[in-house]
């Protein structure tokens, strides 16, 4: 292989070595600032548009989507590499069990069973009322004073007992015609002065007992004589007989606490009918509805009510409720 010579180096001049120290210097300035000036004539050629005119109009270059960023990678999910919790121990239990507190309704029941529900007040037995009145116009009218006395045997359902007492002989009812004349008398042909006794059932409307309109329905059996005193020498007649009845009545009752004040209205059927007729020569047999007695030798007096079989009924009564 052929060696060339090496020359020897040449002196530099004071002036050339700055111009080439100059020129370096500039080429390195020119070089660091060339990318400013490609962008910002880019930007100008963009943004400068040719102008328009009759036989070259502008067109609009067409508008460039905006590239998207793109998304950012997900993090990776950090591993836990921490060993799991362990559960607490649970309590040691006391050797004594801690007393519960008193079970009352308003606090709770954990771990035990609720109280009974409270019983209702309605609930086995009561007592019922009861209702005892009188009649004081019939007492007045009639001499015959009846006991009402009623009792609540359901719900809307009452049973009632009126035993009549005769409190009077000479009533204003009794032969009211002539009166202040006559000589006719009743009495009772009873126990004493009870005459006898009716028994009823009562149905209330409302459903409460004592208070508002009822409708009834029941049996009498009242007994009774009737006796007058007539003529000189005193000749006397007497007739018994017994008020056996089937009735229905309705009635209405209202009531301010225990006081109470009851009337109604009903029509009675005759069961047991009797009759006995009578003229100037003593009792004979007849077909009539009639039930005589002999007030004077030529007068008589009828005992049957004038609607015979049939008979009204009536009361008006003050009492109370317990």
């Amino acid at each position: 292989m052929r060696t060339l010579p090496r020359l020897a180096p040449r002196a530099e001049l004071p002036y050339a070595s700055a111009m080439a120290k100059l020129t370096r210097a500039a080429a390195l300035v020119l070089a660091a600032a060339s990318p400013l000036f490609i962008l910002e004539g880019r930007a100008l050629a963009q943004a400068a548009a040719p102008g328009a005119s009759a036989a070259f109009p502008s067109e609009a270059p067409p508008a460039v989507a905006p590239v998207p960023a793109p998304a950012p990678a997900p993090l990776p999910t950090p591993v836990n590499t921490s060993p799991p919790a362990q559960p607490a121990p649970p309590p040691a239990a006391p050797a004594y069990p801690e007393p519960q507190p008193y079970a009352t309704q308003s606090t709770a029941y954990p771990g035990g069973d609720p109280p009974p529900p409270p019983q209702n007040p309605d609930d086995g037995f009561q007592r019922p009322d009861i209702s005892v009145r009188i009649d004081p116009f019939n007492f007045l009218l009639e001499g015959r004073l009846g006991l009402e006395i009623e009792t609540q045997v359901y719900k809307f359902l009452t049973l009632e007992l009126v035993p009549v007492f005769v409190t009077t002989e000479k009533p204003p009812t009794l032969n009211y015609e002539s009166y202040e004349k006559s000589t006719l008398h009743q009495k009772s042909n009873g126990l004493g002065a009870i005459s006898g006794a009716a028994i009823d059932a009562g149905l209330w409307f409302g459903g409460k007992p004592f208070n508002g309109y009822v409708l009834r329905a029941g049996f009498t059996n009242y007994a009774y004589t009737y006796e007058s005193s007539f003529g000189t020498p005193t000749q006397h007649d007497s007739v018994s007989h017994t008020d056996r009845q089937f009735f229905a009545m309705i009635g209405s009752h209202n009531r301010w606490g225990a006081f109470t004040i009851a009337g109604g209205i009903g029509l009675a059927y005759e069961l047991n009918k009797q009759n006995r007729c009578l003229n100037t020569l003593g009792e004979v047999a007849c077909d009539d509805d009639k039930l005589q007695i002999r007030l004077t030798n030529a007068d008589t007096y009828d005992l049957h009510p004038f609607l015979y079989p049939f008979d009204l009924l009536a009361r008006f009564s003050l009492g109370v409720v317990f």
